[in-house]
């Protein structure tokens, strides 16, 4: 502080003592010397043009004017305020030159050498560093007086704040770190253990939702097998004949009921509190689409179609859980045949899958790929809502997009997926 101090001292010496320097420096600026060559030039130019009726007046590095010898203005290079006589331009110390003609004087050249213009200049500047002085001294005192604050007072102030933002959980605010003033070190040790439980809660949290995903991800692509083999064991049952095999085919299906109940709630619950499902792009030969459908349609409902070939951007286990989730929906809902259809436009693979089950309402058709939302031909049946949601996110996540829409007497899914 006592450096601060004679620092500041010092320094406003130096502003007080500027200006002075400065002006004794400016104070000799004298006018731009003159070039006699140009001079001599330009009187004999003008000399030898007098006799006549029009004079070209050369253009030169500096003003002037032109008399006669009764000191009439014949010309001025420049409008202004300049001396028009020889009184006149001997007070404003100009330079003054006779024309000759057959030796005789016959005019002057009067040459403004703008000795009151640079007067003026020395003044203002010495104005203007004067002020800037007297600035620079308040502001340096100003300084003194916020760092006494800042080093002195501020401090416990600032750990105050921070103690009771950190007791309230609120990790994100770092305390400013300065050695400087006498709670430096504490500053430091306070802001390093907030870094440290800040990482220690991070790194609990992530776990958290690393569990909860894994947790969502399993119980929602458990769905997919519990509902073929309560579709092969409701197949079986009405082709078998005998009654014992046929009861065990028949509870199959009854457990295959209560795994995709339990499931289910298991997922929402844990759906609720994640916000996405974590998505890993990369190419995939849009030919392979075919198998994730064929996979998927274990009722064989899927007419045949064709998918164009090219290079998707996707994930593979995410693509194949929205095919599934989009298929079981058509079965669930629909039940009829499914016929899909693949396109290329601009950057995009759209592949098209489209039921006969009359579709949704039209007001509906926004809403079902929101959470938690139904359309009203899924009355009576189970379901939470949430399979086209995921899918609409998983296939956005990944670039692409999930649009519906009524069409040929059903409901159709279109998949974009980005052309990689």
């Amino acid at each position: 502080m006592k450096r601060l101090i004679i620092a500041f001292i010092i320094i406003t010496i130096i502003m007080f003592l500027l200006p002075s320097v400065i002006y004794s420096n400016e104070a000799d600026e004298k006018p731009t010397e003159l070039d006699p060559v140009e001079v001599n030039m330009l009187l004999k130019e003008i000399s030898g043009q007098w006799d006549k009726e029009y004079i070209s007046y050369p253009k030169c590095s500096f003003d002037y004017a032109v008399i006669d010898i009764d000191e009439r203005l014949i010309y001025k290079s420049e409008p202004g305020d300049g001396s028009e006589t020889v009184v006149g331009a001997t007070k404003n110390r100009d330079t003054i030159r006779d024309i000759t003609c057959a030796d005789e004087v016959v005019g002057r050249v009067i040459i403004y050498n703008n000795v009151d213009e640079i007067e003026t200049k020395v003044v203002n500047k010495l104005y203007k560093y004067y002020l800037m002085s007297a600035g620079m001294a308040v502001f340096f005192l100003f300084a003194v007086i916020t760092l006494i604050y800042l080093r002195v007072i501020r401090p416990f102030d600032k750990m105050k704040d921070f103690a009771e933002a950190v007791s309230a959980g609120d990790l994100d605010k770092p305390l400013q770190m300065d050695r400087k003033h006498v709670f430096g070190a504490f500053t430091e040790s306070f802001d390093i253990m907030r870094e440290e439980l800040k990482q220690a809660r991070e790194k609990e949290l992530a776990a958290n939702i690393s569990k909860k995903e894994l947790v969502a991800q399993l119980s929602h692509d458990i769905k997919t097998p519990v509902s073929s083999i309560k579709a092969m064991s409701e197949v079986l049952a009405a082709k078998e004949d005998r009654d014992a095999v046929r009861d065990k085919l028949v509870a199959i299906g009854a457990k295959a009921d209560q795994i995709d109940s339990l499931v289910s709630n298991l997922f929402v619950s844990t759906l609720e509190e994640l916000e996405k499902l974590e998505v890993n792009g990369e190419e995939m030969e849009s030919t392979k689409l075919v198998k994730f459908i064929r996979d998927a349609d274990y009722n064989n409902k899927v007419t045949e179609f064709e998918i164009p070939e090219c290079l998707i951007f996707c994930d593979h286990l995410r693509v194949s859980q929205v095919i599934s989730n989009i298929i079981y929906n058509s079965y669930k809902y629909a039940d009829t045949d499914i016929y899909i259809s693949g396109k290329i436009d601009m950057d995009y693979l759209f592949l098209s899958i489209t039921d006969r089950g009359g579709g949704v309402s039209v007001e509906e058709l926004n809403l079902i790929t929101q959470k938690y939302k139904r359309g009203a031909n899924a009355e009576g049946k189970q379901g939470t809502g949430l399979g086209l949601f995921i899918s609409k996110e998983l296939m956005e996540n990944m670039q692409g997009s999930l649009e519906v829409a009524n069409a040929d007497g059903g409901f159709r899914v279109i998949l974009g997926f980005k052309i990689a």
